[in-house]
């Protein structure tokens, strides 16, 4: 009866034990440098794709027009409140909050509600999205939330908005397409992170819906 045999190849030694040591060492360090390179490329890589994908939204308002009437050569009164993203990379809102003196607006509607106190105000002339949660702004650009040009004929609804602006605060929270989250308040000087965007109670929306 023939027996298989097996043949087991054993790493070369040299027949010398402290040359054996040594080389068996180096192989270990060589191994460990080498994951040690592999993990702190893969880092310094994820690095470098977050750097290039750093949304920066800013929160902004306008209470006249960037251009003088053709006719009278004056500025024109305006309500303009924009979302600018001045960072790298698109930025995914994931929720606005706004306050009129310090309470939170669901909407357009209820916010026109708490500061024209009127039974009844004319919109014409008021543009506005509508819906702002989910919306991707894309990197150099804005984002109008909404925007009222004083109207030809007196409109005391628009005139009781905007001489009220200075009540009107603005925060926004977003991620960019690596779901990286940032959250800026209206009283802060810049983004800060967030590991998620937790939407308020009182969420705004642009929308003569009411809220």
């Amino acid at each position: 009866m023939e027996h298989e045999s097996h043949h087991h190849h054993h790493p070369h030694k040299t027949g010398v034990r402290w040359l054996d040591l040594g080389l068996g060492l180096a192989a270990g360090i060589v191994s460990l440098v080498s994951l040690w390179l592999g993990l702190h490329s893969a880092h310094s890589m994820e690095k470098l794709v977050a750097s290039n994908s750093y949304p920066y939204v800013e929160t902004g308002r306008s209470n006249r027009t960037a251009e003088r009437d053709p006719e009278t050569g004056q500025y024109t009164k305006q309500i303009d409140y924009v979302l600018a993203n001045n960072g790298v990379g698109p930025a995914r809102i994931e929720w606005v909050q706004l306050e009129f003196k310090g309470k939170p607006m669901a909407s357009l509607r209820e916010l026109l509600d708490a500061c024209c106190k009127q039974p009844q105000y004319d919109t014409v002339g008021l543009n506005h999205r509508g819906v702002v949660t989910g919306t991707l702004i894309p990197q150099g650009r804005e984002l109008h939330t909404f925007t009222w040009e004083a109207p030809r004929s007196t409109n005391p609804a628009f005139e009781a908005l905007h001489a009220q602006m200075n009540d009107i605060k603005v925060s926004v929270c977003y991620c960019s397409v690596f779901d990286d989250c940032y959250k800026r308040t209206w009283d802060s000087s810049k983004p800060e992170p967030v590991e998620q965007c937790t939407r308020p109670k009182a969420a705004f929306e642009p929308s003569l819906e009411a809220g």
